[in-house]
């Protein structure tokens, strides 16, 4: 959906002038969206997560640990699909605050796309590498949005989200290298990212991050004393639809979460790059990013 058409409409949730802040730099933070109920119930979906980890001595399909995971300091770097796995996940999109902050930014009719809860633990938690999102999952048109849910109180020390102002209006960046999938930007197409255009997006916990799948973004190890869980959400308007097979599989792909579908889509003109063929799925960005085996 067009941003003229979806600013026509009044906001439910954040305010006009945060709107327009992300359509101009392609990615902002709201405070204050999730309360106490909200954040308690998420809490504890994440403490289950770690504790069905402690079992395991390698990665699978739903849970990605980092190499030194163990069952007495479990290091969870990402669950996939937890919403097909926690109730309270799905609805705090479908009933909660976070269906309505993305009809204002995407427009009435909201699919979605994929979850994912990834964390950063303690004292070096994984780093993610500058990237965007459409080469990971090009749609029909650009309308595709990721929200971040922060869990706790999260400082510049744990590795918040950081994106470049503006990259969203600038050229899809190769993620290959020599037809190589690297997963980020290598250090030479970095030449034409502006890296002092950066914008920190921290907040408290209950607070949310909104980034296009446009924007260059990335995020600094956690160096902090404390973990950053941060939940998660894909979502296009609903005339957006992926061209390439779904890695992340769940039982609600292509949902309709807000508005009624009128079973229409719209192109985007123009070419891209398409990602490797991923049918059967990998295990995070981390990973690949890492260049860990099996990915």
């Amino acid at each position: 959906m067009k941003k003229e058409d979806i600013l026509k409409s009044k906001p439910k949730f954040i305010t006009q002038e945060q709107r327009l802040e992300f359509f101009e730099d392609g990615g902002i933070n709201v405070e204050n969206v999730l309360n106490d109920e909200w954040i308690l119930k998420c809490k504890k979906a994440v403490n289950d997560f770690i504790n069905e980890s402690k079992s395991l001595s390698k990665s699978n399909a739903i849970y990605d640990i980092q190499p030194d995971h163990t069952k007495e300091s479990p290091k969870l770097r990402r669950v996939s699909s937890p919403c097909d796995y926690n109730d309270d996940l799905w609805k705090l999109l479908t009933d909660g605050p976070i269906g309505d902050v993305a009809e204002d930014i995407l427009g009435p009719v909201v699919r979605f796309y994929q979850s994912k809860l990834n964390f950063k633990n303690p004292k070096g938690g994984t780093e993610v590498k500058w990237h965007q999102d459409k080469p990971y999952f090009p749609h029909t048109n650009d309308s595709v949005i990721t929200i971040g849910v922060y869990l706790e109180d999260c400082t510049e020390a744990q590795g918040p989200l950081e994106i470049i102002k503006g990259s969203h209006k600038k050229n899809i960046i190769d993620h290959y290298d020599e037809g190589k999938w690297l997963g980020n930007i290598s250090e030479k197409n970095l030449a034409e990212v502006n890296l002092e255009n950066k914008k920190i997006l921290k907040g408290k916990a209950g607070s949310i991050t909104i980034h296009s799948y446009r924007t260059v973004h990335g995020s600094k190890p956690n160096n902090s004393e404390l973990s950053r869980p941060l939940m998660l959400y894909v979502l296009s308007s609903g005339d957006s639809v992926p061209f390439t097979p779904q890695p992340l599989k769940s039982k609600y792909e292509q949902a309709i979460v807000r508005g009624i579908y009128d079973n229409k889509i719209k192109c985007d003109s123009g070419e891209f790059i398409i990602p490797p063929n991923w049918s059967n799925g990998y295990s995070s960005i981390f990973a690949i990013q890492q260049k860990e085996r099996g990915n």
